[in-house]
């Protein structure tokens, strides 16, 4: 599950990565990452990344130490209010000679930081690939997606043409890095005037979607939804028929964390 969600009080954002895809005891990033920001619903969106930035600069180097392209990159697309949409990355990588680099940055068509942000971003060994390939993929995404901000194209028009890129990735690179199954995500801007949910997200098996939609890893100002949501959910699914056992849902509430916790372990 190497994607989570971010909402705060000015903003809304993905964070995907490609690089650690679990510790050795099983930690996922994005669970690592989520905790990180877990009980902070007073930072803005971009404090909030920076706060991550730090931990991961303490946190992600003798993990990657040991992958085998010894590096991890974090990255955000978001909209943040007063700023528009945006495009961050979080980076950090271990060097021949063993030194650790990080980096945290927003990116831009421009060098002027004002400038519009990128509307791609790519990281990993399907980044790499991708950008060799050539930008045709990247104009014929782009076009539908210019097609859905007129109301032409449905969200999920876009995620199935995501997919497809995801399995042509897979099925052209040869050390396995990429498998063929994927998810994906998105967010729209606050203020966006569209008839649907302001969010969403698909799983696939190649091109074909998932039956099953599991909830993915995320905070809203602060609160970790996914372990709230699976709180009240379970009582109900362990039960009979819809009705909740409010003494259980209480227990499994209280078990949620609202502390930060940076360490990855």
């Amino acid at each position: 599950m190497k994607v989570m969600h971010l909402r705060t009080s000015d903003g809304v954002g993905l964070l995907a990565y490609a690089g650690l895809g679990a510790t050795p005891r099983g930690t996922q990033p994005s669970e690592w990452m989520s905790a990180v920001l877990r009980g902070r619903g007073d930072l803005s969106f971009e404090h909030a990344l920076l706060v991550l930035a730090a931990a991961a600069i303490r946190e992600l180097p003798s993990y990657i130490s040991r992958t085998p392209g010894k590096s991890h990159t974090i990255i955000v697309p978001a909209f943040v209010t007063d700023v528009g949409p945006r495009l961050y990355t979080i980076d950090n990588f271990i060097d021949e000679a063993g030194d650790h680099w990080h980096r945290q940055a927003s990116h831009h068509r421009s060098d002027d930081p004002g400038s519009p942000s990128a509307r791609v971003g790519l990281g990993g060994s399907g980044g790499d690939y991708l950008s060799q390939k050539g930008w045709g993929w990247q104009r014929a995404l782009l076009s539908l997606v210019n097609a859905h901000d007129r109301g032409k194209v449905s969200d999920r028009c876009i995620a199935d043409e995501l997919a497809r890129i995801n399995c042509d990735v897979h099925h052209g690179i040869a050390d396995g890095s990429v498998g063929p199954r994927c998810v994906v995500a998105w967010r729209r801007r606050p203020n966006a005037r569209h008839n649907s949910s302001g969010s969403g997200h698909l799983f696939y098996s190649g091109v074909s979607r998932d039956r099953q939609t599991p909830a993915i890893p995320g905070l809203m100002h602060g609160a970790d939804v996914k372990s709230i949501g699976e709180a009240f959910m379970a009582p109900r699914i362990a039960g009979s028929g819809l009705e909740f056992d409010y003494d259980e849902v209480n227990r499994r509430l209280a078990e949620v964390g609202n502390e930060p916790d940076e360490n990855l372990r």
